[in-house]
């Protein structure tokens, strides 16, 4: 399986160092935040993909919904997963994302899973296929199999923090999904809080951070493999 690097920050890089970005490195695709959402007010990917996708990146759209742990809104129900699908769905065309993307869930918590974010999960799933896109969820590696014995239509995102937190610089690594901790894993972010250095035309070092790494096995984790 051919296997490609990623990157995750919540705070967009800029035109410019994004360019830099795809000519220097053999990054291809990138976390796209969906926002304002429950949990990440933060807007500033959401006119970045006609931009973005001119350069030739691939994306993996997060959706920051309820929180069982850590901050943000924590209302974990059913009719709230219902009402954060519907949310999803419209942030996601409002950012050109067409019909059948896939839209990735953001689940921050460990161990152990709770009836309420097992409810949450449930609703939000079967309501962001009710409008017309497909689910994805980024989840620790530990949640992964709790969670598709849940719902198992979820492509799966996995974190497991395998790797330094340090300077990073071309190549990036591209570590096998299936080595996160979850076999059935398609992402795996596997170094959280780092930077990335990258050499500008005049031979500069300019740096970025913080940074999140992953791997993917393709080039946009946006696209419904499913799709007929």
């Amino acid at each position: 399986m051919s296997l490609h690097a990623g990157f995750d920050s919540m705070i967009y890089p800029g035109d410019d160092f994004m360019q830099l970005l795809w000519d220097n490195t053999n990054l291809a695709w990138t976390a796209f935040y969906l926002a304002p959402a429950p949990s990440q007010p933060y807007p500033g990917w959401m006119n970045k993909v006609q931009i973005l996708s001119g350069m030739g990146w691939g994306f993996a759209p997060l959706y920051v919904g309820q929180q069982a742990q850590g901050p943000g809104s924590k209302i974990l129900t059913s009719l709230q997963g219902v009402f954060d699908a519907i949310n999803a769905a419209s942030l996601a065309q409002k950012a050109q994302f067409p019909a059948q993307s896939v839209i990735y869930l953001d689940m921050e918590q460990g161990p152990p899973l709770q009836q309420p974010a097992i409810d949450y999960y449930g609703a939000w799933v079967q309501g962001l296929f009710d409008q017309g896109f497909y689910p994805g969820v980024y989840c620790s590696f530990l949640l992964a199999a709790q969670l598709m014995a849940i719902d198992a239509r979820p492509i799966v995102w996995t974190y497991k923090i395998a790797y330094p937190k340090k300077a990073y610089r071309d190549p990036l690594p591209t570590p096998d999904p299936s080595n996160s901790g979850y076999y059935g894993a398609s992402i795996w972010q596997f170094a959280q809080g780092c930077s990335i250095q990258v050499q500008d035309s005049g031979s500069a070092l300019r740096t970025f951070a913080p940074v999140d790494f992953d791997s993917a096995g393709t080039t946009d984790p946006s696209v419904n493999i499913f799709a007929s």
